[in-house]
């Protein structure tokens, strides 16, 4: 162990008390443009993984009711223009070297990714470049794509997990940008045409609307010199400021779907402070205490429910929510509510603070150890508007949270739930999910 590093265990978790260099190393790391490209670089030269991540910023806040899921549909059918290239030596390029190429459509934004080893970086990155720039689209691949996602909508309804968060983002974003579904919806899916998609890439996909963030083995002057002939040559365009607006309920609201299921699934989401928010961070402590907690008394004590949630999104517009499946909704949504009243009423002690904010530092970053995953965590900052450089104060940040903190935020965003329940309605009252 690095000396001035000192090692305790909690809850048989080792957590690390260090100064800021030992959590978040991330000495080295540069932006620059190349020409209106946005660029963050952090070199890793500790092992041989490439991560490129080009983000198109925006995500919901790009679509409409009529072309949502558009963006997903693009990257996911999307080969390029020299089809025999593409569907043959583009694929064996790629299981001979163990790299992927993929892309993710979220609400925040648009993911293009790259992952390979330095040896293959350079040739692989001139079929990463031209699947981004010099994009077609065949009938057949675009209508076998489609039909998949037509098929995974229908079919959301079989899983009891993901039609609840479906039904519960559609009532907690009802009226805001973040409505409109990065993944699609039925009439969007079946209605978007290949001429649409050429013409939305071709007008959305500019240079100021990208940022590219590359962590690995590999220098600056590489990168400029292969940006400057390939991503260095899409239209430059104009970069469009957006408001995400702030999500607010005046009242407590109940969702109830009966469904003939052997448990009963409860999804409650509230407003909370997104990224930039200066109460951001005292959420995050806040929710992860109360996550702890509702894990303790729901299941631990009461076997109620095996997986019980507290969580906050990384949305930009933000939100926060409690989860459980049980066949016993009403005691486990008072218990839900008994700790949520329980964080306004009472004042954490500091230790129990402490204790809490090292483990959550902890895991942290023990999730970003990929470089993958820290690239990912450096435009998380960047594209929240707070930059990649507020990363390096995240141990900071949430080191100064008070108990006060704490107990003020609990007081000022634990309301006005937003609950959705699937299952049997005769085991809901109703009264309980109002708060």
């Amino acid at each position: 162990m690095k000396a001035g590093v000192q090692a305790g265990v909690i809850l048989g978790i080792i957590v690390l008390t260090a100064p800021l260099w030992a959590y978040n190393d991330f000495q080295g790391t540069e932006e620059f443009f190349v020409k209106k490209l946005k660029v963050i670089l952090k070199p890793n030269p500790a092992n041989e993984i490439v991560s490129a991540q080009l983000y198109w910023r925006g995500g919901s806040l790009n679509l409409t009711e009529e072309n949502q899921g558009i963006e997903r549909l693009i990257f996911s059918t999307a080969t390029l223009k020299n089809r025999k290239y593409a569907e043959e030596s583009w694929q064996r390029l790629l299981e001979g070297t163990g790299a992927e190429i993929g892309s993710a459509s979220l609400r925040n934004y648009t993911i293009i990714s790259l992952r390979c080893t330095r040896e293959h970086f350079e040739p692989l990155w001139e079929v990463f470049s031209d699947y981004v720039r010099n994009t077609g689209f065949y009938d057949e691949r675009v209508e076998v794509i489609r039909e998949r996602f037509l098929t995974e909508y229908g079919r959301r309804e079989d899983s009891p997990d993901v039609y609840i968060r479906d039904v519960a983002a559609q009532q907690f974003y009802e009226n805001h940008p973040y409505r409109f579904d990065p993944a699609g919806a039925k009439e969007s899916l079946e209605r978007i045409s290949m001429r649409e998609m050429a013409s939305y890439l071709d007008d959305g996909l500019t240079q100021s609307r990208l940022l590219l963030v590359v962590v690995g083995n590999i220098d600056r002057e590489l990168l400029e010199k292969k940006l400057s002939k390939t991503l260095a040559k899409l239209p430059g365009g104009k970069r469009r400021p957006q408001t995400i607006p702030v999500v607010e309920h005046a009242a407590p609201k109940l969702k109830i779907i009966e469904r003939d299921l052997p448990t009963n699934y409860l999804l409650g989401l509230f407003s909370a402070p997104g990224p930039t928010h200066p109460d951001y961070f005292a959420m995050t402590v806040a929710i992860d205490i109360l996550k702890a907690r509702l894990f303790e008394e729901i299941r631990t004590k009461r076997n109620l429910s095996y997986a019980p949630d507290a969580f906050l999104s990384t949305d930009y517009a933000g939100h926060g929510g409690v989860y459980a499946t049980s066949v016993d909704p009403d005691s486990t949504v008072k218990i839900m509510v008994a700790e949520m009243e329980k964080l306004k009423s009472e004042t954490i002690s500091d230790t129990d603070l402490r204790n809490r904010a090292r483990l959550y530092i902890t895991k942290k970053y023990l999730n970003i150890e990929s470089n993958t995953a820290q690239g990912q965590f450096l435009a998380h900052f960047e594209l929240s508007g707070l930059g990649w450089q507020a990363s390096a104060k995240l141990v900071e940040s949430i080191q100064t949270v008070t108990p006060a903190d704490v107990q003020r935020v609990a007081q000022q965003y634990f309301k006005n739930l937003q609950f959705v329940v699937l299952g049997n309605p005769e085991l809901v009252d109703q009264e309980l999910f109002t708060y």
